[in-house]
């Protein structure tokens, strides 16, 4: 995976996807997506179409490509299925126009894919907030669920190490743990959140997942709506994120959920409401 790029006009990104090089073995192909055409003309139609509906928004072009080691390759269909799963996870709705082009060269088979950061629906706005990171961990996922080759990178399990990201328990707690046989709630938390962490792509997943568990996650967010993050309450015992540990503040959890203030802002309202 490269870098994914944002940018102002599709024209630029959808002919140079489109357009042939002598370094290809074959000519780029138009392999799927959910536009209704297939050339150039009619994909830059399309999606020009959907960032006037958002003509605040200066770069509505969302662009990213996704590589097989040398050797390897996918049929259209493998690829098709692949890259559908893969903006899935990444947060994009069925109404974000997408396109994806097959290229084969030296450096080995891949695809282009451009999507439009406007929903067709209402024009809402893909806002993708650490989506390198994000993306790095989805397509590890998806190299296991598809059964490809695992590629270099963080594994989606890893992270610090327990000493480092958790606050030790304090002298009684150990004590009760040991004298009870059982997880304080200081524990089950850790181990929890760490657990939900390796497998939630966005907030809605993690707070649902977090109420599964019986924890009840207490949102830090402003009247303005500025999040500032959670407090995590289990066996009628409240948390904050400081006494759990640095790993479970605000800024480490964005590093591994996808939030995104005009969708999820309305739920943590609801939850601060009612806690």
């Amino acid at each position: 995976m490269q870098k994914i790029k944002r940018g102002k006009v599709f024209a630029g990104v959808v002919l140079y996807a489109l357009k042939p090089g002598t370094h290809h073995k074959t000519d780029p192909v138009f392999i799927g997506g959910n536009m209704l055409g297939d050339s150039a003309a009619d994909l830059i139609t399309e999606f020009s179409a959907s960032a006037s509906l958002r003509p605040d928004v200066v770069k509505p072009v969302w662009h990213n490509s996704l590589r097989l080691p040398i050797g390897e390759s996918l049929t259209a269909k493998q690829w098709v299925s692949f890259a559908d799963d893969y903006m899935n996870r990444m947060g994009f709705s069925e109404t974000h126009l997408r396109c994806y082009v097959i290229h084969d060269d030296d450096a080995g088979q891949h695809i282009h894919i451009i999507a439009s950061r406007v929903d067709l629906i209402g024009g809402k706005l893909y806002l993708g907030r650490n989506e390198n990171l994000i993306s790095t961990r989805v397509i590890q996922e998806l190299e296991s669920a598809h059964d490809l080759t695992r590629t270099k990178g963080p594994s989606p399990l890893q992270g610090p190490s327990p000493s480092s990201r958790c606050k030790r328990l304090s002298r009684g707690e150990e004590q009760k743990e040991k004298r009870e046989g059982q997880p304080s709630p200081k524990t089950f938390l850790q181990n929890t959140i760490d657990e939900l962490l390796a497998t939630a792509i966005d907030i809605h997943d993690f707070i649902g997942a977090l109420a599964e568990k019986g924890i009840t996650p207490l949102p830090n967010i402003s009247s303005t709506g500025r999040m500032n993050g959670f407090s995590f309450e289990y066996a009628g015992i409240a948390f904050k994120a400081s006494q759990l540990g640095k790993a479970y503040s605000w800024a480490n959890l964005q590093e591994k959920l996808r939030y995104e203030p005009e969708r999820d802002n309305p739920l943590l309202f609801d939850l601060k409401v009612s806690a």
